[in-house]
């Protein structure tokens, strides 16, 4: 089986955040020439831009951590706080559901910690066939068959 590194996509969650950070000044400029804001609501307004700008920021920086490799006997799940490896023996069940958007939404569950795997991370439906293998493989518990069923 051919070693996959699967990366999370910055680009849904970056993208409105840099139109908001290049919007924002023409607007807030516009209403400070037509009707001269009190200080006290620029200094409020300047800083809802920093925090934004930082937020954004933040959010690139744990999106260019996260990953997920299904290598030949382990899944390994990168992001900002370290690599997680799951053995087979690790993996209690995997889930696959579809949340209250109709996205696809993989859960694995190891001992007392759960791990998601959404359309966030590219490509997807090449991580999930992959990840279905790998369940198949070591016989681990799901509802894949059910939700190939339903799929289908």
């Amino acid at each position: 089986m051919d070693e996959h590194d699967y990366v999370y996509r910055l680009k849904p969650l970056i993208v409105p955040g840099i139109a908001f950070l290049i919007l924002y000044p023409l607007i807030f400029g516009s209403i400070h020439i037509f009707s001269k804001l009190p200080t006290i609501e620029g200094i409020v307004l300047i800083g809802i831009y920093l925090i934004t700008g930082l937020g954004i920021v933040t959010l690139w920086f744990i999106g260019k951590t996260k990953h997920v490799q299904i290598k030949e006997s382990q899944i390994v799940i990168g992001s900002i706080l370290g690599e997680r490896i799951l053995e087979p023996q690790d993996i209690r069940r995997v889930a696959f559901y579809f949340d209250g958007n109709g996205r696809e939404v993989a859960q694995i569950r190891a001992k007392e910690v759960f791990y998601y795997l959404n359309e966030l991370y590219f490509p997807f439906p090449e991580l999930m066939s992959d990840l279905e293998n790998f369940i198949r493989r070591y016989n681990l518990r799901s509802n894949l068959e059910r939700y190939a069923g339903l799929s289908e």
